[in-house]
């Protein structure tokens, strides 16, 4: 189900108030780096490079922008990585070799074959894959079944870039098994396959230090936020959640961008798997306000008040002056918990007498219990 314009608009608006307002709240966050301080080029927001990778006739309509290809400065330390990092850092060089295309990396993916993390041993063959090295497709085909959607999809970009008799015998009985989304994408690279792009022009070496790795986290973060809003206004919402979990690979401490992915969800029709995403976002995040306050917002704006209540309660009480405590006093009022309702916007008089919603709500409620 596509969503429609005015909800879209409706809700965002909604979404971009309460975050102000939730955020003046909140503790100030650190400074993020400059992006001046580390900067490998990747396309922004508005960049002209986006055009570019869209109408490039290399590129099948349904494949990724590609936002990393030819970026061969980052593969030493990928590598190393790869070999000596922690898990997560692994599975994220892993992925980026791929889509980076350096052949260099190939003897790097192999290793990787036999790691311990299975989620390593899957982004090293889509990697391999996408490097067409046959020695990947069969983690690559595992990743088809049980992965979530945005791994499978790199798995078919991969074994479409094989373009043998094997890879599109796999793509072919294991298309109508797959998701939506998945079995779409399969249709369309069987009828159009994934060329192995020209590698970019040689990117001027950058030594990229261990203690730097967070800043380029944050690069390719920014990077693929930018192809998400060129999915956006493409019209393609699966695209957008694909771009969005690379995101969150890259820094899953990002608790919008699971509310981002599970608002995309619910807006396709796929509640109970936005709820999923939501309940990723706590459980990777459980001390964030922000995690909670997005469940408890999702069930707010579905009328499921008292779903609401446990998520918008563990809100406040992380971040007891945010503006999840007013969504909190709306759902105790709409479950007809006038004396609860009141305590809430008392507190927020006390705290904020100015304020003028705050006041109103406050006489409102008050007047409702003087006349029981």
């Amino acid at each position: 189900m596509e969503p429609g314009n005015m909800p879209r608009v409706i809700v965002t608006i909604c979404l971009v108030t309460m975050a102000v307002q939730f955020a003046a709240a909140l503790p100030a966050a650190e400074t993020s780096t400059p992006k001046e301080a580390f900067d490998l080029g990747l396309p922004g927001l508005g960049a002209p490079e986006l055009e570019e990778m869209a109408m490039s006739p290399d590129r099948p309509e349904w494949a990724p922008l590609p936002i990393m290809w030819g970026h061969s400065e980052m593969v030493p330390l990928l590598i190393g990585y790869l070999h000596d990092g922690d898990v997560e850092n692994r599975i994220r060089a892993a992925f980026l070799l791929g889509q980076i295309g350096h052949a260099t990396a190939r003897e790097a993916l192999l290793g990787a074959l036999g790691d311990d993390c299975r989620d390593v041993r899957i982004q090293a063959g889509i990697a391999l894959t996408c490097l067409r090295d046959e020695r990947g497709q069969k983690a690559a085909e595992a990743a088809l079944i049980g992965e979530p959607g945005w791994i499978r999809y790199y798995a078919v970009l991969g074994l479409s870039r094989l373009d043998s008799d094997s890879a599109r015998q796999t793509l072919e009985q294991m298309g109508p098994h797959q998701p939506d989304f998945i079995r779409r994408t399969i249709a369309a690279a069987l009828a159009e396959p994934a060329s192995v792009l020209p590698l970019a022009p040689g990117q001027e070496l950058v030594v990229i230090e261990p203690q730097q790795l967070p800043w380029l986290w944050d690069e390719i973060v920014a990077a693929y936020n930018a192809e998400t809003d060129w999915w956006w206004h493409a019209g393609d919402y699966d695209q957008c959640v694909r771009c969005r979990e690379v995101m969150l690979l890259m820094n899953p401490a990002m608790a919008e961008t699971y509310s981002d992915i599970a608002w995309l969800q619910w807006s396709m029709g796929y509640n109970t798997e936005a709820i999923g995403t939501y309940h990723r976002g706590i459980q990777r995040l459980p001390e964030s306000p922000w995690a909670h306050h997005y469940l408890g917002f999702h069930y707010y704006i579905l009328k499921k008040y008292r779903q609401a209540l446990p998520y918008l309660s563990k809100a406040v009480e992380l971040a007891p002056n945010s503006l999840s405590r007013r969504v909190l006093a709306h759902s105790l009022e709409r479950l007809g918990d006038l004396e609860g309702c009141f305590a809430h916007w008392q507190y927020m008089y006390e705290q904020a007498p100015q304020d003028a919603a705050v006041q109103f709500n406050y006489r409102r409620v008050q007047r409702l219990l003087d006349e029981q």
